[in-house]
């Protein structure tokens, strides 16, 4: 088969088989969702796992009861928070860390009670970034959550534009360029990024089967990526290039919609299978030899890529 036979049938096939309307699996009374898994009791919430009574919400990760959120993990009651971690009845703040019952704040770590405040590590009882006894803050909190949500905006960002602000944001990393990273090393341009060991060009992808990502490149949305480039939505992926919407997929490059398979080659929608070539089975010893024909056919002619996707 050549390259160029290889592009032509596999473009026919990813437009003649049929494609869900909805990605994920494992689920609970989850309706109106996309990207949804292990999780239960949630509404309209995308890019989710192992979550539980949410709503409204986005990359959501082992979080409970939580509503109108974006990128917010291992946190439970919170509102309108954007990037918080391990956090517990927090509403109307971002870039938090380990906190709990904190209020439009911004930049906070290991805070407890703190309202409209920025910057703060390990602090509580704090308003407005200034300290009161814990009667003083259980006396003025009443009054302070009635404010106008646009003086409490205004205070908030006359500390924001009068603080410091990281250039990124890292937690236990070693030689890491990019933001909002942790536990990992050895990155350069990764951005929502945990658990990585060695990669580049990352966005949205951390850890849910495993501890660790390793050797991954050019990636996005993905999860547990082994030895992987250029793939899309792919969760346990193991030396497995240019492929999107696949689970537990092994040796495998130019997917889309593949599960629990491994040595598949051009493959569409398929579960459980193994040395494929557009669908079609092979002996193992004719699969490698085939493969490696048409791949160095695409190398060859400039198409070993993305671009086979049409």
């Amino acid at each position: 088969m050549t390259a160029e036979e290889f592009i032509a049938g596999f473009k026919q096939l990813c437009f003649k088989t049929p494609r869900i309307s909805v990605s994920g699996y494992q689920n609970q009374n989850c309706p109106y969702g996309n990207a949804m898994y292990l999780s239960k009791n949630c509404y309209l919430c995308f890019d989710m796992d192992t979550s539980e009574g949410c709503m409204y919400s986005g990359t959501v990760n082992s979080s409970r009861f939580c509503c109108d959120c974006e990128d917010i993990w291992n946190s439970e009651l919170c509102y309108e928070g954007i990037e918080v971690y391990g956090s517990y009845n927090c509403d109307f703040s971002q870039f938090l860390r380990n906190c709990s019952d904190c209020n439009h704040c911004y930049d906070c770590l290991n805070c407890q009670n703190c309202f409209g405040c920025v910057g703060l590590r390990r602090s509580q009882n704090f308003i407005f970034n200034k300290r009161y006894s814990q009667e003083e803050y259980a006396e003025k909190i009443s009054d302070l959550k009635k404010m106008p949500r646009a003086e409490i905006d205004t205070e908030v960002e006359r500390l924001r534009k009068s603080h410091p602000h990281v250039a990124s944001r890292q937690y236990q990393t070693e030689n890491c360029f990019g933001d909002n990273i942790q536990n990992s090393r050895d990155c350069f341009g990764c951005f929502n990024a945990k658990n990585i060991h060695s990669g580049a060009w990352l966005h949205d992808i951390y850890t849910a089967y495993g501890d660790k990502c390793e050797d991954v490149f050019d990636c996005y949305f993905s999860v547990d990526l082994h030895s992987c480039y250029e793939c899309i939505q792919v969760g346990d992926g193991w030396n497995s290039n240019f492929c999107h919407y696949c689970e537990h997929l092994h040796d495998s490059e130019f997917c889309e919609g593949c599960f629990n398979s491994k040595y598949l080659f051009g493959c569409a929608f398929t579960n459980r299978r193994e040395y494929l070539i557009l669908n079609k089975q092979y002996t193992k010893d004719a699969w490698h030899k085939e493969v490696a024909e048409i791949r160095e056919g695409l190398k060859k002619s400039g198409n070993y890529d993305w671009l086979v996707f049409g």
